[in-house]
């Protein structure tokens, strides 16, 4: 049924200017799950949608039919769950690196547990989610704040040693601009210019001398020869990136397996890519640096748990049991 007093301007932020839909409810069913394997299949009345046309996912993945709205909001997926089954405001996402298999998203409380047994639940990093006062969607009331997820970054360190870069733009300023957020929109991390070049100048110092640098393939700015760099269950092998959140003591650390980029059989390229000068935002985590990392969005409590390389623990984010019923 469709609610025709209402619209919808979806964000997307490849295309500008956001079309007005009309706001449909309907009944949507999805699988249940004890952290474990699948349950059985529920249902969520009066759950909120809008039909839009084939631009809207232009520029997204190859295969993309639709987009799923999980921000602050109160008609976001996580919100319209938590009001159906009574659970706390809470999801967490795993974005598969194989265009082969599946990753997996989670509504409510955990256990995350994966092959062989794992569950990552039980060693997530946490930091505060920052609110961004002033909204950053196209279209917003004058006072609304921003939806998306902000965290606070700190510092970037390379190998351990922190990059030089101006402080200032790691803040959220009083007109909502600056600051870091987590966006699966992005194919890879966006850096504001300054701090690209920053980034671009340490890594290439810090990556072993018997790598050779080769021309730059687009978007990137930064390639490699792959013919002497190894291979580690992380990726490749070169110098992790770490972004410093509240403390020294905690950080997300980048490894090369969402780091580097295979643009062809001989050529790894750094997957940074350039912001621009003053962009809305400093950072934005991108989905390539989210894959086989488990991010867990807790609104109730407004803070972030990730779980760095899911590699390192011998899992992927397709190796839940996507098929026994519980």
């Amino acid at each position: 049924a469709a609610i025709t007093t209402h619209a919808l301007f979806p964000r997307q932020q490849r295309i500008g200017q956001p079309p007005s839909l009309s706001l449909s409810q309907d009944v949507v069913s999805v699988q249940s799950t004890d952290g474990t394997s699948p349950g059985p299949v529920v249902s969520v009345p009066k759950f909120l949608f809008s039909c839009g046309a084939t631009f809207m996912v232009e520029g997204l993945a190859n295969g993309v039919t639709g987009m799923a709205g999980l921000g602050r909001h109160p008609i976001s997926i996580p919100s319209l769950f938590s009001a159906a089954f009574s659970f706390d405001r809470k999801f967490a996402i795993c974005l598969t690196s194989s265009t082969k298999s599946k990753g997996v998203i989670f509504f409510g409380n955990g256990p995350y547990i994966f092959h062989p047994n794992i569950d990552v639940s039980k060693d997530l990093i946490y930091t505060p989610l920052i609110l961004n006062p002033v909204s950053t969607d196209a279209i917003y009331y004058e006072g609304s704040p921003s939806t998306e997820y902000f965290v606070q970054v700190k510092s970037i360190k390379i190998n351990g040693k922190t990059v030089p870069l101006n402080s200032s733009l790691l803040s959220i300023d009083d007109q909502g601009n600056g600051g870091t957020k987590i966006s699966t929109v992005n194919p890879y991390i966006l850096l504001e210019t300054s701090i690209y070049n920053a980034v671009i100048k340490a890594f290439v110092q810090e990556i072993n001398a018997n790598v050779s640098q080769v021309a730059a393939v687009s978007p990137f700015g930064a390639c490699f020869s792959s013919n002497n760099i190894g291979k580690t269950r992380a990726g490749p092998a070169v110098p992790p990136i770490d972004l410093v959140l509240q403390s020294e003591l905690v950080y997300w650390r980048i490894w090369g397996a969402n780091s580097m980029v295979q643009v062809n059989e001989n050529v790894l390229c750094l997957g940074v890519v350039d912001g621009g000068l003053n962009p809305r935002t400093s950072i934005v985590i991108g989905g390539h640096q989210l894959e086989d990392n488990l991010i867990q969005i807790d609104q109730a409590t407004s803070r972030l748990g990730f779980s760095s390389s899911l590699l390192l623990k011998q899992t992927t984010c397709s190796n839940f049991n996507f098929t026994s019923i519980a």
